[in-house]
């Protein structure tokens, strides 16, 4: 709901600030007073596009801002989200900036924003009836919706829309799992001979490293023979070997420990020195006994080992890394060999929800055309109550390939007696736009998640009963709605809860336009002034209190 509206410097409006309430608010005012701008400047709000000429002569740019609360629709909370809009409790702020230049700058709740999402949310915010083209009844596309909702029949179609949806999901999956299997089918040879070639390689974890350690100890093998062959020598198989002049330095010491005995921890030394010894002369022994030079071998490690390479460089870097790849085209395989069957599926699928889409839209395409007729009937009445008799309005209806609404598309014609029915932008004014959503609006459920309604030359060229009628509408709308209307006619005044006033001014030797909110007494002044009256008689002000009481009475259409 539209709670506060700051304008600065726009067109003739030096600076207002101005709180909106709930129910029914009207602006009136003389003749070229600037009432038109305040919907000019809400116009801007809501996504219209800005140009220079609003700025203020003198002043280096215009700002309009509006504060939005209560905001309750799921759809503009969701697009709140999604543009990764901030929101400060339940406030929605929007400020546009248009330069003398005509540069706009646009920010939403202090995020820098661009004209497109601004539309979309201002969508969910606003709607503007009169001379704007972004107005929902200028737009076809829209015209569907306000059928469906007069008609009840949305249970219908968001069945029909559901099953189009998912039809969309399954050709999409089918579509991806064609291009898949294409591709796959492509490469099957190929994956096959890449299997064939790992599988008969028989790989095992870990043999790259065992077989390089084996090669490595054999192509050393007659350098460690010889090494280990002289270490055994040195240490045990000869006269003057280590162990035996370790064992004749074990035969002084213990010698000495017989008159020295505080030396026979030495003997101790040289005893265990000694066995130690003898099991490195062992070790040394069964080495020397294993090595030998086997050039059979080796060359069979070298083939492994070259051929473990080969596949390291195809298919990974790692003995894991290239079965874990054997893994992946295995089920690449698998897939192939059970695609038919899954295209099977999915086409069977698509079949069943095709044929029950079609039934459920055709089911919607006949509701839909006596919806229509009854829609025609009814604005056609509400229409020579607002003072169009002659008009005709037609709902056209058109059959064409399935889409999320079903069959058809609808757009809404009028013309005058006896005349073709033409397009809505192509034939009605802004007066005329005002009246038939008016008319609309008050025929569809009160379930329109939009909450603030500005119309704008609605009472346009119209008086006596029929802008008691219009006024009676809109108070209608003002029940669930927050209404706006700028009016000239003291009827549809009578029957506001919040009523301004815009006059001109001269301030500074500058024309300004001046808003205020008024109180009872000006109120009746201003009816006083709409009915044409000169002077503020009392017999003036008594008709105009009069016509209040009635307006306010006047909730039944």
């Amino acid at each position: 709901m539209l709670r506060i509206l700051r304008i600065r410097d726009f067109a003739i409006i030096d600076e207002v600030s101005l709180e909106f309430g709930i129910g029914l608010t009207v602006f009136t005012g003389e003749t070229g007073a600037g009432k038109s701008i305040l919907v000019d400047a809400l116009s801007l709000i809501a996504g219209g596009r800005a140009s220079a000429d609003v700025v203020r002569d003198g002043a280096e740019e215009a700002i309009v801002e509006a504060v939005f609360d209560e905001l309750i629709d799921p759809d503009l909370l969701n697009k709140i989200t999604n543009y990764g809009i901030p929101l400060d409790g339940s406030e929605l702020i929007i400020r546009r900036i248009i330069s003398s230049s005509g540069k706009s700058r646009i920010y939403i709740n202090g995020i820098l924003s661009t004209l497109s999402i601004l539309q979309d949310i201002g969508a969910c915010l606003i709607d503007l009836y009169g001379q704007h083209e972004h107005q929902n009844l200028l737009k076809k596309e829209m015209h569907i919706d306000y059928l469906d909702t007069f008609g009840r029949v949305k249970d219908q179609r968001d069945k029909v829309r559901e099953s189009y949806l998912y039809l969309l999901q399954l050709k999409n999956r089918l579509n991806s799992l064609e291009d898949s299997i294409r591709d796959k089918k492509g490469k099957e040879e190929f994956y096959r001979y890449q299997i064939s070639e790992i599988k008969e390689a028989d790989l095992k974890v870990g043999e790259d490293i065992e077989l390089t350690s084996e090669r490595y100890l054999l192509s050393n093998s007659k350098l460690l023979s010889e090494l280990s062959n002289e270490a055994y020598h040195n240490l045990y198989d000869n006269e003057r070997s280590v162990l035996s002049e370790l064992s004749k330095v074990i035969d002084n010491i213990t010698e000495i420990t017989r008159v020295y005995p505080k030396i026979q921890e030495a003997a101790e030394l040289a005893r265990t020195a000694n066995v130690n010894l003898r099991e490195v002369s062992n070790l040394l022994r069964r080495f020397k006994d294993e090595i030998r030079y086997d050039p059979e071998r080796l060359g069979q490690i070298e083939e492994r080992l070259y051929l473990i390479d080969k596949l390291k460089k195809k298919y990974g870097q790692t003995i894991e890394e290239i079965l874990s790849y054997q893994s992946k085209i295995n089920k690449e395989l698998e897939e192939i060999e059970y695609s038919d069957q899954d295209i099977s599926l999915l086409n069977g699928e698509i079949n069943r929800v095709t044929a029950e889409l079609e039934k459920d839209a055709g089911e919607l395409s006949r509701l839909r055309k006596v919806t229509s007729k009854g829609l025609e009937h009814k604005v056609m009445h509400e229409l020579s109550l607002l003072q169009m008799v002659n008009t005709q309005f037609v709902v056209s209806l058109d059959k064409g390939a399935i889409s999320k609404n079903g069959f058809d598309t609808a757009e809404f014609l009028i013309a005058n007696l006896n005349e073709t029915p033409r397009p809505l932008a192509r034939v009605a004014s802004g007066g005329e736009l005002s009246r038939i959503m008016l008319a609309i609006k008050c025929l569809l459920p009160r379930s329109d998640s939009v909450q603030t309604l500005i119309f704008d030359e609605v009472d346009s060229g119209i008086g006596g009963g029929a802008a008691d009628e219009v006024g009676k509408r809109l108070k209608y709308l003002s029940l669930e709605h927050q209404v706006c209307c700028v009016t000239h006619l003291p009827q549809i005044a009578s029957m506001a809860d919040n009523h301004y006033s815009v006059e001109k001014i001269i301030s500074d030797n500058r024309v300004v336009t001046k808003i205020k909110r008024l109180d009872e007494n000006e109120r009746l002044k201003e009816i006083s002034r709409m009915l044409g009256s000169r002077d503020t008689t009392k017999t003036a002000i008594k008709y105009a209190e009069e016509m209040i009481k009635r307006g306010q009475k006047a909730l039944s259409i």
